[in-house]
């Protein structure tokens, strides 16, 4: 379960044969939405969401889109999940029992972003932690990687991952955005001089 939202979320993962193509062209309906924190793209087949970033980037983020489904067809559509995504970040109640999410990843990528899942919001964790629960001590970077990877931002809370020196670290939408989104999520409102007014606690 995602803490940034008030439904559980389940990744199914997408099976290589779909997302190639093999079997059956993949759809993928995505829309644009906006919200406190921002503007966003969200895609979903129909199975469930399966990509989501920034609207406001500098490179295009339909184009982003495509070239991370090389062999899907394209539908600029507003389908019914992507109203509860916007709806779950506006922080507004859905009729949804579930958020399911359609991603596709190696193994040990799933298993990261699944233990992402369980970094309560206000809270962080490290690379290396993750790797630690994964059962992996020794992938603390391998865990980066998967993380930076991550398809589908602030569903599967990737900025709640810092560095175990303390240090924001890195974040593929951008520093200051990851900044942003953990001042909305937290607890304390003492203010850090240059930086930001967030007092992460560690998960």
């Amino acid at each position: 379960m995602s803490p940034i939202v008030s439904i559980p979320i389940t990744i199914v993962p997408m099976t290589p044969e779909e997302y190639k193509g093999k079997e059956k062209r993949l759809t993928i309906s995505y829309s644009f939405f906006t919200v406190p924190t921002g503007s966003f793209l969200v895609a979903s087949t129909t199975k469930g969401v399966c990509f989501m970033m920034p609207g406001d980037m500098k490179w295009n983020p339909v184009e982003t889109l495509k070239k991370h489904f090389p062999k899907a067809h394209f539908r600029c559509q507003k389908v019914a999940i992507h109203k509860t995504v916007a709806q779950l970040l506006r922080n507004r109640p859905v009729k949804d029992k579930e958020l399911v999410l359609h991603i596709y990843g190696t193994p040990f990528q799933l298993a990261v972003w699944t233990d992402l899942l369980q970094i309560p919001s206000g809270k962080v964790t490290t690379y290396l932690n993750i790797a630690q629960r994964i059962g992996n001590p020794k992938a603390a970077r391998p865990v980066g990687q998967a993380v930076g990877s991550n398809p589908v931002m602030c569903l599967i809370p990737c900025h709640r991952v810092i560095c175990s020196n303390g240090k924001l670290g890195g974040f593929r939408w951008g520093v200051e955005r990851k900044i942003k989104f953990l001042n909305k999520e937290a607890r304390s409102s003492h203010k850090i001089k240059n930086v930001s007014n967030w007092e992460p606690t560690l998960f």
